[in-house]
């Protein structure tokens, strides 16, 4: 399985009822949605309406049989309807040519899963910036931490059971996108904030290293909410 998390700022001018729209689509038509899903090799897909500072995006987290670029591939090559609209809307509302890639691939860095869950949770997403020339430290760094112990622990005791990162890199600069999963994991990242467990206090302390300064990851990420989730179409 792959797992993926990708974010869409929108462009200039674009609302928050814009953003829905994908989402909307997707709803309206369950059938043709699961069709696309089936071709595509996706078999989870989340997202989420996350308002910044620098303006707004969609945060998309995705499953998959194959990679990105393969769920890509399928999805140029798709004749389905949904699948043209979600090209073309992509296009139109986040400057996203999917038939033209503007630099690599976007590269999950780290994936930690609770392995003693045995049902999933609801999830959250988000993305942040980082600061320039940092994306093998921030590699290294998610690559260390979700390899301790004590990630598994301190991850337990927020009630998550899965947490990802991707990192994307673009012309304007390194994006992290982050998605966590758990009983509410709106309220497991305001216990992480909050926690004065030594090794959220050290992951905290690492993430002050990667990212601008206005990025306090000692406070709730704000702004997010959830705008899909094809498992409830599944309901």
């Amino acid at each position: 399985m792959y797992r993926t998390v990708l974010a869409f700022p929108l462009l200039p001018g674009k609302s928050d009822t814009d953003a829905r729209r994908i989402a909307d689509r997707f709803r309206q038509q369950p059938a043709e949605y699961a069709e696309s899903a089936r071709r595509l090799g996706v078999t989870l897909e989340r997202a989420y309406l996350q308002q910044t500072p620098m303006g707004n995006a969609v945060v998309a987290y995705l499953e998959s049989d194959g990679d990105f670029a393969s769920v890509t591939k399928a999805l140029l090559d798709s004749d389905l309807p949904i699948d043209r609209f979600f090209v073309e809307t992509m296009r139109e509302l986040h400057g996203v040519d999917l038939t033209k890639p503007a630099g690599p691939p976007p590269e999950t860095i780290g994936a930690w899963t609770d392995p003693a869950a045995t049902t999933r949770g609801r999830g959250m997403a988000f993305f942040a910036p980082m600061l320039p020339d940092k994306a093998d430290a921030g590699k290294a760094f998610i690559n260390d931490a979700f390899h301790r112990d004590d990630m598994t622990r301190t991850r337990r005791n927020l009630g998550e059971n899965l947490e990802v990162v991707t990192a994307i890199s673009t012309p304007q600069g390194d994006l992290a996108a982050v998605y966590i999963e758990g009983t509410d994991p709106f309220a497991a990242n305001a216990r992480f904030a909050a926690s004065d467990d030594p090794f959220d206090v050290w992951f905290r302390g690492e993430l002050t290293t990667l990212f601008p300064p206005e990025i306090d990851f000692g406070k709730p990420v704000p702004g997010v909410t959830e705008i899909f989730d094809s498992a409830q179409l599944e309901a």
